[in-house]
């Protein structure tokens, strides 16, 4: 908390609640501000800093907007320090499991259920499979050191992976699609699209039902263009942050 201690707001250095945003942002990214951490209320932040309530109530709003804090209602309410968001990059193919260790978070899969059965026509189409065609189906709810992050359901052509239902799935799919199998994915068409929580959905995530999720619709082809995966996966929209990179801009 030393870093709202040790604030001193200098009006020529612009908006007092924006300072106080800068402040506070910092102390999070350094971890000084942990997750979970009791920010003390409106009423005394403005008391320790010199400001108004309504300056300090701005300032929250703002951490809020941006996902650097949450606010609770209710008898054990307050302001608290939110979970980091997890960085999602399209453009990137490295898989979730590479992504997370990327950004210093352990990854990690709960195994919800692995096995063939006949493919699903959206799933057989994307693929290229007959109708009904022999197809490897595993759910998994993704973890991001030990926080459940997305339920995952992937499809992949049970031809091509013979007895992967039987390995051990709590690490990286496309790890295993790629060592023991020579299918790594090296490229995907993604769709996303923002949908409401099922029950199962917040069973399995941790959220109340009807939470906003990011639906994330993905085809992952290997190097000879062979489409190996089809995969739908549902991030908690409250830990997730989408980054797009453009090399190119049209006017």
């Amino acid at each position: 908390m030393a870093a709202l201690l040790d604030l001193s707001i200098d009006r020529a250095r612009g908006p007092a609640h924006a300072q106080i945003v800068a402040a506070l942002t910092a102390a999070v990214a350094s971890g000084e501000l942990a997750a979970g951490t009791r920010l003390p209320p409106e009423r005394t932040l403005a008391g320790i800093l010199g400001v108004s309530r309504m300056t300090v109530r701005q300032a929250l709003g703002t951490l809020e907007r941006d996902g650097i804090v949450r606010r609770v209602v209710g008898r054990a309410g307050g302001t608290f320090v939110q979970e980091p968001k997890v960085e999602r990059h399209p453009a990137r193919i490295a898989g979730l499991s590479a992504e997370l260790r990327r950004q210093g978070l352990a990854a990690a899969a709960r195994v919800v259920s692995a096995g063939v059965r006949p493919a699903r026509p959206r799933s057989a189409a994307a693929l290229g499979l007959p109708a009904g065609a022999p197809a490897l189906v595993i759910a998994r709810v993704r973890l991001a050191s030990g926080t459940p992050l997305a339920s995952e359901r992937s499809t992949l052509p049970a031809r091509l992976f013979p007895g992967l239902e039987r390995l051990p799935l709590d690490g990286s799919l496309y790890d295993l699609m790629g060592e023991r199998y020579g299918r790594r994915p090296v490229r995907a068409r993604e769709r996303l699209e923002t949908v409401a929580a099922r029950p199962v959905d917040a069973e399995e995530l941790g959220v109340a039902v009807g939470a906003p999720l990011l639906l994330v619709e993905r085809v992952a082809y290997a190097a000879d263009g062979t489409p190996v995966e089809f995969a739908r996966d549902r991030f908690r929209g409250d830990r997730t942050r989408i980054v797009i990179e453009s090399t190119e801009v049209d006017e």
